[in-house]
């Protein structure tokens, strides 16, 4: 099977990097060292565990908590490689955003289910579709803090959903996640 790139967008503090460094740690595509050091980098900050710095190698991102630049990771799972690029969320690093996204074959586009769709979720939306990616599951994260709520789930799918139709992608789904908790089970959230 060819490998799959896909990249991981959305507004600041929504949970990109927690994401993809809980995908990576629950696929084993992190040396064991490399957790805890992330682990003895938290203690010494006086921070609870973070999986986004499994993906933050740079000291500058780890001290200021926000992603910077793309970072790129590989990893194998169920007999097929995987490339995530884990993109900036913040306005002022929009451009490397952009180069991230633009060697992708599909995106997560994640929104915080307590923050619901902001201006940069739909900024990084219409980018994915002007560079042609047509298969984006927008995740809904850090839905153990609406104690999954599937009322809430629905309101940011319809929230979403209002421009969707604006957007050259063929293939939307929608995904309710805790990455935190390495959760997407919790509740049967149906679809309209």
């Amino acid at each position: 099977m060819p490998r799959l790139a896909f990249v991981v967008v959305g507004h600041v503090d929504h949970g990109k990097s927690t994401l993809v460094g809980r995908l990576l740690a629950d696929t084993g595509a992190v040396e064991p060292g490399r957790v805890e050091k992330a682990r003895r980098i938290c203690e010494e900050r006086r921070r609870s565990f973070e999986y986004a710095f499994l993906l933050d190698a740079l000291e500058e991102v780890q001290l200021q908590g926000v992603t910077i630049d793309m970072t790129e990771a590989r990893f194998r799972w169920r007999d097929r490689d995987y490339l995530v690029i884990d993109a900036p969320g913040h306005q002022e690093f929009v451009r490397n955003m952009i180069t991230g996204a633009a060697h992708a074959d599909a995106a997560l586009l994640l929104v915080d289910a307590k923050e619901g769709v902001q201006e940069q979720s739909c900024r990084h939306a219409y980018l994915l579709s002007f560079l042609g990616i047509k298969h984006v599951a927008v995740v809904v994260s850090k839905m153990d803090l609406v104690d999954w709520s599937e009322e809430r789930f629905i309101e940011i799918r319809r929230q979403f959903e209002e421009f969707l139709p604006r957007l050259n992608m063929k293939d939307v789904q929608f995904i309710p996640v805790s990455a935190l908790n390495g959760d997407a089970n919790s509740v049967p959230i149906t679809r309209d």
